[in-house]
C-alpha cells in the first residue's frame, strides 16, 4: 500500500539552525522539500568534488587487492587527476611522435636532411602517395619513379629541377624533421612514461574502499548543505516544509517539543504533490528490483499496485519463456547466487524473485510439454506424464487425441486479459463507490466481457453468445450514464456531459478491444521462443556423433543461449508492457510519483 503521508511546516531559530537540522537528520523521518533553490559555491564545491570522486571510481577495474586507508582521500583524487591529465599529455605526443614513425616504416630511411641537400644542388625530389587510378593521368614529361606498390594506393618520387613543379593537384608527402632513430627512442621513452603511469593508476585502486565511504561522506555533506541552503528565512526564524508518513508524526512531534521547535501538521492539499512511500507484505517486496529497474514509482494519489504487478509479472514471464528446461536452469542459477550470499544474510529481494520466476517457468513449461524446445526430450515419459495434452507444445506426442493447442493457448491469453483488465475495472469501482460515477467503471467492466467474447469468435471462430452483444449495449450505455457524473453535479447535466462524450467513449471501447487483442502477445513471443529452440537443436543433431561432438555441443550452447537473452528482452517488452501499460492504464495509472527520501543520518 502507499503510506499516507502528513504535510510538515517546520520554524526553527535562525540562530540554531545547524543544531536543529542535526536533530531533525537524527530523526530521520522527514522528506525535506526546498522553500528556495538551494544554491551556495559550498554545495558547487561539494558537488564538483563528488564528481570528481566518481570520476575515480568509475576508472577502477574492480580487481580484488587489498585494500589501504588515508587519512586524505583528497590527496588521492587530486593525484589520480593529475595522473590522468600527464597520461592524456604524453598519449597525445605519442601519437604524432608514432605518425612519423609509420612514416618512415612506409618511406624507409629518407631524411630530411638528404632531401635538403639534393634541393641544394637543384635536384627537388617530392613524395606522393596516391591511389592507383591516377596512373593513367601522369604526366609522360616528368621524371616519376614508382617506390612502393601497395594494394589500392601507389608511393611515388617526382624528380624535378624546377621547386614549383607539381604532380597534378596532389598534395606532397612531408618528411618529419627529426631523424628515424631519435623518433624511436622518443617512442619507447612515451611507452615506458605511459607504463609507469597506468602502474600508479592501478596502485591508486588499493584506496578504492576509502575512496567510496569519502565519497558517501561528501554526499552526506552534502544533503545537509541542500537541506540548509532551501531553507525559507524570516528575519530570525528559519523554516522548511516536508512529508512526514501518518504513522511517524508521533516521533516527530515528540522531538519538536523536547527541541522547542515550532510546525504545523496538516493533510497534503490537492494541489500538493506528496512523495511515495511503497509498505506492502513481505513477500510482495520482491517486485521492487523490477520497479528499481524500470525507475516507476506510483503517484501519491494512484494506485499501489505491487501485488498485482508480481503476480501477473511471474504468469507472463513463464508463458514468455515457455521452457521448463530453462526453468530449470533459472533455479539452478538462483541456487549458485545464494550460495555467494554471505552466511547469516538475508535472500537478497531479486534472488527471490528469480526464484518465483524460475518456478513458474518450470511449471508452465512442464504443463505445456516444453523441455529445450525438443519433442524429443518432451516425449521421454516423466515429462510426457506432467503435460497437459490439450496445451502441449508438441501435439505429435499425442496421436490418439485430437488437439488444437494453440488455440487452447491463446484462449487462455485472452482469459489472462479478461481476468487483468476486469480487475482494474473493479477497484476502479471500489475506489470511487458510492459515488454515481462509480457505476461506469461497472460499465466497462460490461463491455470488456462483451469484447472478450467478440474477440474468440474474430481471433479464434468461436460462436459469438447471444448475450455478449448485449454486455456491449449495456456496458456503453452505463459509461455514457455514468461517466461525467461528478459531485456537486445534476444528474441531467451529468447524463448530457456522457452523451456529449459518446463518441470518444466509442473510441475507448475499440481501444479497449485491442487491448484485449494485445495479450496475444504472449502466445505469439512464447512459440517463437519454441521455434527458436527446436531449430537449433535440429542443426546440432547430427553433429552430435563421431568428431563432430564439440560443435554441436557449442550450437547448442550457443542457440538456447541466445534464445534466453531474447527471451528475457521479450520479458522487458512484452510482459512488463502487459502491466505497465495495458493494466496501469486502464487503472489510471500514471507513474508520476516519486520515491520518499527521509532526511536522516548514516546508517
Amino acid at each position: 500500500m502507499i503510506v499516507p503521508m502528513k504535510k510538515v511546516t517546520l520554524l526553527i531559530g535562525a540562530k540554531n539552525k545547524n543544531q536543529a537540522l542535526e536533530s531533525l537528520r537524527s530523526l530521520g523521518v522527514l522528506h525535506v522539500q526546498n522553500i528556495t533553490p538551494p544554491l551556495s559555491e559550498d554545495i558547487s564545491a561539494l558537488q564538483s568534488e563528488i564528481g570528481a570522486v566518481e570520476t575515480v571510481l568509475n576508472s577502477f577495474e574492480g580487481l580484488e587487492i587489498p585494500q589501504k586507508t588515508t587519512d586524505s582521500p583528497r590527496e588521492i583524487v587530486k593525484k589520480h587527476h593529475k595522473l590522468v591529465e600527464k597520461k592524456t599529455h604524453l598519449t597525445d605526443e605519442m601519437v604524432q611522435i608514432i605518425e612519423q614513425e609509420n612514416w618512415y616504416l612506409k618511406w624507409g630511411d629518407v631524411k630530411k636532411s638528404d632531401l635538403d641537400e639534393l634541393a641544394e644542388k637543384g635536384f627537388f625530389l617530392k613524395l606522393y602517395e596516391c591511389d592507383k587510378t591516377i596512373v593513367k593521368n601522369l604526366p609522360i614529361d616528368e621524371i616519376i619513379l614508382t617506390v612502393a606498390e601497395n594494394k589500392n594506393s601507389l608511393l611515388l618520387v617526382l624528380i624535378s629541377d624546377n621547386p614549383e613543379t607539381k604532380l597534378l593537384n596532389l598534395k606532397p608527402e612531408i618528411a618529419p624533421e627529426e631523424e628515424f632513430e631519435v623518433i624511436s627512442r622518443e617512442t619507447k621513452i612515451y611507452k615506458e612514461q605511459l607504463a609507469t603511469i597506468s602502474l600508479e593508476l592501478r596502485q591508486l585502486e588499493e584506496y578504492r574502499t576509502c575512496l567510496k565511504a569519502y565519497r558517501e561522506d561528501l554526499e552526506y555533506q552534502l544533503e545537509f548543505a541542500q537541506v540548509k541552503q532551501g531553507m525559507g528565512d524570516v528575519e530570525s526564524i528559519s523554516y522548511l516544509q516536508g512529508y512526514c508518513p501518518a504513522e511517524t508524526v508521533g516521533d516527530f512531534k515528540a522531538e519538536a517539543e523536547k527541541s522547542g521547535w515550532g510546525y504545523m501538521i496538516e493533510d497534503p492539499g490537492e494541489e500538493d504533490n506528496p512523495p511515495t512511500q511503497l509498505k506492502n507484505k513481505k513477500w510482495v517486496n520482491m517486485v521492487q528490483p523490477v520497479f528499481d529497474f524500470l525507475g516507476t514509482v506510483p503517484g501519491y494519489r494512484e494506485y499501489d499496485i505491487s501485488q498485482y504487478f508480481l503476480i501477473f509479472f511471474a504468469i507472463y514471464f513463464a508463458m514468455i519463456i515457455g521452457d521448463a528446461g530453462y526453468g530449470v536452469l533459472f533455479f539452478l542459477g538462483a541456487i549458485f547466487a545464494r550460495t555467494k550470499v554471505k552466511k547469516g544474510t538475508e535472500t537478497p529481494e531479486a534472488l527471490k524473485l528469480l526464484f518465483l520466476l524460475s518456478i513458474t517457468t518450470t511449471l508452465w513449461g512442464a504443463i505445456t510439454g516444453n523441455w529445450f524446445g525438443s519433442a524429443m526430450v518432451s516425449g521421454l515419459a516423466p515429462m510426457k506424464a506432467l503435460t497437459i495434452p490439450q496445451i502441449a507444445t508438441f501435439p505429435e506426442l499425442f496421436p490418439d487425441i485430437e488437439i488444437d493447442s494453440q488455440s487452447k493457448i491463446m484462449f487462455i491469453c485472452f482469459v489472462l486479459a479478461l481476468i487483468q483488465l476486469g480487475l482494474a475495472n473493479i477497484m476502479n469501482f471500489m475506489n470511487s463507490f458510492p459515488s454515481l460515477k462509480s457505476f461506469s467503471h461497472l460499465g466497462w467492466l460490461s463491455l470488456m466481457g462483451g469484447l472478450f467474447f467478440l474477440v474468440l469468435n474474430l481471433v479464434l471462430g468461436m460462436e459469438l453468445p447471444g448475450f455478449a452483444l448485449a454486455l456491449i449495449y449495456i456496458g456503453l450505455g452505463g459509461v455514457i450514464v455514468f461517466g461525467s457524473q461528478e459531485e456537486g453535479k445534476s444528474f441531467l447535466k451529468g447524463l448530457l456531459g456522457g452523451l456529449g462524450g459518446a463518441f470518444t467513449t466509442f473510441l475507448d471501447s475499440i481501444s479497449s478491444f485491442s487491448n484485449i487483442i494485445s495479450y496475444i502477445r504472449l502466445f505469439a513471443v512464447g512459440m517463437a521462443s519454441v521455434a527458436i529452440a527446436s531449430s537449433f537443436n535440429d542443426i546440432a543433431a547430427p553433429m552430435l556423433k563421431g568428431f563432430a561432438l564439440p560443435a554441436g555441443l557449442l550450437v547448442l550452447l550457443v542457440g538456447h543461449g541466445l534464445n534466453i537473452v531474447m527471451g528475457m528482452l521479450s520479458v522487458i517488452v512484452h510482459g512488463i508492457r502487459l502491466n505497465v501499460l495495458e493494466f496501469s492504464g486502464q487503472l489510471g495509472i500514471e507513474w508520476s510519483g516519486y520515491k520518499y527520501k527521509p532526511f536522516k543520518g548514516k546508517k
